[in-house]
């Protein structure tokens, strides 16, 4: 029996196992190798799953590692989702109120003219410097965007991509 095994498969039962074991090995290789990649990189060597990595890696065994390795190196990184779009700017909130009455004094029944009110600069970067020039949120809340240009508001608007003029 052993002489029609080793005819059929090509050696003993115990190189036969030995092959297996080495064979599985590699496949378990093979696929943590892909796992960690994922976790890295944010996809799999050449996007192939990883039980195709170990598919590959249980049938080629060294080479199949080889394969791998080179597919780790050539394989680019997943883009990075955009950042979600910062929240609009609300308008600079202010309260006016009129002035209090002493006892015995009428207070002036004509209305007061409002103050102007005083808008906040466009958003800071990360380190807190103020923002350079561009489209930002209309802080007036007229407008879906103004331009800034380094300085201050300007009165140039956009709505719906449509550009137009506004003074502040």
């Amino acid at each position: 029996m052993t002489r029609a095994f080793d005819a059929a498969f090509g050696g003993s039962p115990a190189a036969i196992v030995e092959s297996l074991v080495f064979a599985l090995v590699f496949s378990l290789l093979g696929y943590r190798m892909s796992v960690r990649h994922r976790a890295a990189r944010g996809v799999t060597p050449w996007r192939l799953p990883s039980a195709v990595w170990a598919l590959i890696c249980l049938v080629f065994q060294f080479m199949g590692i080889a394969l791998e390795i080179l597919a780790e190196l050539t394989t680019r990184p997943a883009v990075p989702a955009a950042p979600p779009a910062p929240e609009p700017i609300a308008p600079y909130p202010y309260s006016y109120a009129p002035p209090a009455a002493t006892p015995g004094e009428a207070v002036a029944s004509e209305a007061l003219p409002e103050p102007e009110p005083v808008y906040p600069p466009p958003p800071a970067d990360g380190e807190g410097r103020s923002a350079l020039f561009g489209w930002y949120s209309d802080p007036t809340g007229r407008h879906e965007l103004r331009f800034f240009d380094g300085r201050g508001w300007s009165e140039h608007v956009a709505d719906a991509g449509t550009a137009g003029t506004d003074a502040l």
